[in-house]
């Protein structure tokens, strides 16, 4: 029964062949082509056939008797006329022979040699080429396209023994021929040899690779959008006749655009000719300064006194402004007596910092003790302080 098929797979392809030859001549479309969209031009297929792997010893056995059944299913999509790809399943059952036992050993045949018979599993994405679209152009109604195609993927041998069998990287190359029945329905008669490591067949003797030829027969779903369209096969339509009072307006609105640009470089140049005006200088803006003490302390911290050289640049920009040093303790800490002296020590080394290193005129400065129970801020710790204002 697979001789049979077999070889009526081979009679089909010759009239199929033949039957191309005497098609009527169609018009063909060349390129370029407008790139379709992501929906466009994909396909479904499903064939059914035979496989052969072709091991160390499988010659053993009489060809007839290695014919495993073979399935595919693929899911493409053409990007141009003559370049596509797929991503496809393929497999089903393999036999053959093998020298000695092995875990895919089924029965004794002769000798030392066994019957094989595993399951097989391939995945793989291709690259497809037609070759009738590519030489010949594009034609919709074309009869019979043939496809060369390349591919990789990931295949897999098992049987029950071995549940996990064997995981391959495998090369895949083949041949489609897809006859149009119709314009959403194809035949498609494929043949194709799947390369992979020798130890795919659990055996490792001889030759580092092994293939697995396969033929089947089946049918291909072209989903619309199913066509290809040439650039110069649009039309374009002049429809610019209801876009002219359009440019029209734009046109006036850019002339009075235009006129209003010359009279604003008009203004601009006459300003640029009058006198310069003398402005009358002015001085920052001076608001209110702290210079915060760590408690008991009256030495000035790196940081404030970063901050102390930024006031001291301000007021001497005012040197006509007078600022008082307002010093202040925590009155929860310390006695009175205490306070007031820790006070005075702040308030003369804000005094000194100010007029010795950062050179303010003196007699813009004024000191002044806050009262003992005068607490200028809101919490113990920020009262810790000398307050700069400006009188």
């Amino acid at each position: 029964m697979k001789k049979l098929f077999l070889l009526s797979v081979i009679l089909l392809s010759c009239v199929f062949a033949n039957a191309q030859q005497t098609t009527a001549v169609e018009k063909t479309k060349r390129g370029p082509y407008l790139t379709n969209r992501f929906f466009d031009n994909w396909f479904i297929s499903a064939g059914y056939g035979v496989q052969v792997y072709m091991g160390e010893n499988d010659s053993h056995d009489s060809f007839g008797r290695r014919f495993g059944s073979a399935l595919d299913i693929s899911l493409g999509k053409w990007i141009t006329p003559s370049v596509g790809v797929r991503f496809q399943y393929s497999g089903l059952q393999v036999l053959g022979c093998g020298y000695g036992k092995t875990p895919y050993s089924e029965a004794w045949e002769e000798g030392n040699y066994y019957e094989e018979k595993f399951r097989t599993l391939n995945l793989h994405g291709d690259f497809m080429w037609n070759i009738s679209n590519a030489i010949s152009g594009y034609k919709e109604e074309r009869f019979w396209d043939l496809i060369p195609y390349v591919g990789f993927g990931w295949g897999k041998s098992w049987n029950d023994k071995e549940p996990d069998g064997v995981n391959e990287i495998v090369a895949n190359f083949g041949l489609l021929n897809n006859l149009r029945i119709t314009k959403w329905l194809d035949i498609n008669l494929e043949a194709k040899l799947m390369m992979v490591n020798e130890r795919f067949d659990k055996v490792v003797f001889g030759d580092k690779f092994e293939g697995l030829v396969a033929v089947t027969a089946g049918v291909t779903y072209k989903f619309p959008v199913r066509t290809f369209k040439r650039a110069s096969d649009i039309t374009f339509v002049d429809n610019s006749a209801q876009y002219l009072g359009q440019i029209n307006d734009l046109k006036d609105q850019l002339a009075k655009a235009q006129a209003s640009r010359d009279a604003i470089a008009k203004e601009l140049a006459a300003e640029k000719a009058k006198a310069p005006k003398v402005v009358k200088e002015m001085y920052p803006v001076v608001g209110d300064w702290a210079v915060f003490f760590n408690i008991n302390k009256s030495n000035i911290t790196e940081k404030e006194m970063v901050n102390l050289g930024y006031m001291a640049d301000v007021m001497k920009q005012v040197p006509d402004k007078k600022f008082i040093l307002l010093a202040s303790a925590d009155k929860g800490t310390g006695s009175v007596d205490y306070n007031n002296k820790l006070k005075a020590k702040r308030a003369n080394a804000v005094y000194e910092a100010l007029t010795e290193k950062f050179g303010v005129n003196p007699e813009q400065l004024i000191i002044k003790i806050a009262q003992p129970d005068e607490q200028p801020l809101s919490t113990p710790q920020t009262n810790r302080v000398v307050i700069i204002e400006c009188e």
